[in-house]
């Protein structure tokens, strides 16, 4: 019985880890590769278990900040524009590093605390 349970448990763990999806993970504050046009080079990812890649491009007094990272799940593809920035998300690899553009208040902030925790 243990072994048919560790079996089960390990199925789904492979389930997980392939149902996550890459995307990158940069802020233009830091690295310039990571802004409009964006390049690749030397740029880091993240397994996404959300399956959602974020990208986020906001202007707060006069400085200009893209940042890209997991989403927060929400499986769609879609751009959303609100005040200072616009927040798009997507749902394939690496997906977040195409030079659309889209945002919502609530997104850019969660997504700029996110990069301030994290980077």
């Amino acid at each position: 019985m243990k072994l048919v349970l560790c079996l089960a448990t390990l199925c789904m763990m492979m389930y997980e880890v392939e149902s996550a999806i890459t995307c990158y993970s940069c802020t233009s504050l830091t690295s310039s590769n990571c802004g409009d046009p964006f390049n690749s080079a030397g740029m880091t990812t993240s397994s996404c278990i959300t399956n959602t890649c974020l990208k986020t491009k906001t202007e707060v007094t006069g400085v200009s900040a893209i940042i890209r990272s997991c989403g927060l799940g929400g499986d769609t593809d879609s751009c959303s524009s609100v005040g200072g920035g616009t927040v798009c998300s997507c749902t394939k690899d690496n997906c977040n590093g195409s030079s659309f553009v889209m945002t919502s208040a609530v997104s850019t902030v969660a997504a700029v605390v996110a990069a301030l925790y994290f980077c």
